[in-house]
């Protein structure tokens, strides 16, 4: 299964040459794109979505292109990215511009699922230079055999020669807050069974009206009842390469994980000490979370198990 949306964009990256997401320790920067065999996948058009939009400046024109990571749990966007517009026929318009203050060496970015950069690439027009009209933006991405091209809402104007600086491009980072308590739903789904283990869906819902970012393995707890004691040891949390320990959620959406509910006949009666639960908790930094159900766990091992977030209602990659 492929959780991936898979949007018609064909969309780049332009992964901001800007820095981690220390906040959420969401964005990863490494110091080469050679590195690491446990590297994430290379951001690809089909792992990614764009999104232009135009604003009027004194002079000019800002377009805003907004780049989201759809790569579980990440992809890696090569830095520094250049920008270059290109007129409907897709003839390129004055030079490759690169962000304000890039940096010389290349190296890339890991981009969490969901997390977005912004790229305001300015051009001047009609102030004592030769304007041309522009369709779409092509973002040039070290190390990649073939640039990405994303189409503008409308054409614009832009400077293609005389005396007046035709474009800058300034990129920045999307920093999400986390996702608090408050804005958010949990539910348990129906649960597949595999080899003695029972796979429940965990999922979580953004019900609020703007994004928020999930950071970290959930600590799950199986309680006695909504406000009683912990039955046990909490859920074993799993890495596992396919879920995602950082994701951000879009208003609306719904992340999932697939929570393993071991069959308590598997264990010795006598170091399980199966018993009844209620109720589950759920949390995560700023967040704590219980729901309603009915399990039967071990009180003396942990029979439950606990992974990273894939988008979707599933908890499967």
């Amino acid at each position: 299964m492929n959780p991936r949306p898979t949007g018609r964009t064909l969309a780049p990256r332009a992964a901001t040459a800007l820095v981690a997401l220390a906040l959420l320790g969401g964005l990863a920067v490494a110091p080469s794109p050679s590195a690491a065999s446990t590297a994430p996948p290379a951001c690809l058009p089909e792992h990614v979505s764009a999104v232009a939009t135009l604003s009027s400046r004194p002079g000019g024109t800002t377009a805003r292109v907004v780049l989201t990571s759809r790569e579980v749990p990440s992809c890696r966007w090569a830095v520094p990215t250049g920008y270059q517009f290109l007129d409907p026929s897709g003839a390129t318009l004055g030079p490759v511009v690169y962000p304000q203050r890039h940096p010389s060496a290349i190296h890339w970015v890991a981009l969490p699922y969901g997390f977005s950069v912004v790229a305001r690439v300015t051009t001047m027009s009609g102030v004592n230079c030769t304007t041309r009209s522009a369709a779409r933006v092509r973002v040039t991405v070290p190390g990649r055999l073939a640039p990405l091209d994303v189409a503008l809402p409308r054409s614009i104007g832009v400077c293609v020669g005389g005396t007046t600086a035709w474009t800058s491009v300034v990129e920045s980072r999307v920093a999400l807050a986390r996702c608090a308590t408050g804005q958010l739903a949990l539910s348990l789904g129906p649960p597949k069974g595999a080899a003695g283990t029972s796979y429940y869906p965990l999922r979580l819902r953004n019900t609020a009206r703007v994004a928020c970012a999930l950071a970290g393995l959930p600590v799950v707890r199986a309680l006695r009842t909504p406000t009683g004691p912990p039955v046990g040891p909490p859920a074993r949390r799993l890495s596992l390469p396919d879920y995602a320990p950082t994701i951000a959620l879009a208003p609306g959406a719904t992340v999932a994980t697939a929570l393993g509910v071991g069959n308590v006949g598997n264990y010795p009666s006598a170091s399980c000490a199966p018993t009844g639960a209620r109720a589950l908790s759920v949390e995560l930094p700023e967040v704590r979370l219980v729901a309603r159900v009915s399990l039967r766990v071990c009180a003396k091992v942990a029979s439950l198990s606990v992974r990273g977030w894939v988008p979707g209602t599933t908890g499967q990659p």
